[in-house]
């Protein structure tokens, strides 16, 4: 149903200023970080994992496709030296158009196939407590919960 591509330069850079203003609006909502901080961290955050950007070492952005298209997209971090083993998806996103077709599903049904062909024997992620939706998916797909963080609002 999707196949996975190494994503191009022009689609990074299409992406990427999205992703930073993205992921401090989610450290928001989650009140991990206040409004004023979040969009100078969240650029710190992004720095200080993709110093090389789309060519930073064991860091991949794969287009997610269908029939020709693009339907999303995943960040991942593998490092095939690393003793764990362990591919980390720092992000996954299908396009708004696009959800709720399947399509996520696919995608992450294909990444697995693509992390073990990398090496990798497991495969986590880290999904914010608001986002019910990808928490569903990712527990039909057999995700386990390996750590929980909890906060009361005062």
């Amino acid at each position: 149903m999707v196949t996975l591509t190494p994503m191009k330069q022009g689609e990074y850079d299409a992406i990427i200023d999205e992703e930073i203003q993205h992921y401090a609006e989610e450290k928001v909502k989650a009140r991990t970080w206040m409004e004023d901080e979040a969009l100078p961290k969240s650029k710190e955050t992004f720095a200080s994992l993709l110093p090389d950007g789309l060519n930073t070492d064991h860091h991949q952005f794969l287009s997610i496709i269908r029939e020709d298209e693009s339907v999303g997209y995943f960040w991942v971090n593998f490092n095939p030296e690393h003793k764990q083993k362990n591919a980390f998806i720092y992000n996954f996103l299908i396009f708004e158009p696009m959800q709720g077709k399947g399509y996520g599903k696919a995608a992450l049904q294909a990444l697995e196939i693509y992390a073990k062909e990398q090496g990798a024997e497991k495969l986590s992620l880290h999904v914010f407590g608001h986002n019910q939706r990808a928490y569903n998916l990712y527990q039909k797909l057999q995700f386990q919960v390996t750590d929980i963080n909890m906060s009361k609002s005062l």
